[in-house]
């Protein structure tokens, strides 16, 4: 694996992490390919996203208010 490679996966983590304190801050629960997660998962998460790509989505209710965030892991981009 190249370093340039390794650095986006690294900065990849970086973000997810970041979104996952601001939604706990938030009381908005954070779900990595369908399995909710919190910072406390860090090192177990970096194992999940270790060889992934992730595309950041939102679950709102019908007032519009953020429910859930949600991070796929992406096959081909």
């Amino acid at each position: 694996m190249g370093e340039r490679s390794t650095n986006l996966r690294e900065t990849m983590y970086d973000w997810v992490m970041s979104e996952i304190r601001s939604a706990e801050y938030a009381g908005v629960p954070v779900r990595v390919d369908g399995i909710r997660y919190s910072s406390r998962d860090a090192r177990e998460l970096h194992q999940v996203m270790e060889d992934h790509y992730y595309m950041k989505s939102y679950t709102g209710d019908e007032q519009g208010k953020i429910c859930c965030i949600d991070f796929d892991h992406i096959v081909n981009f």
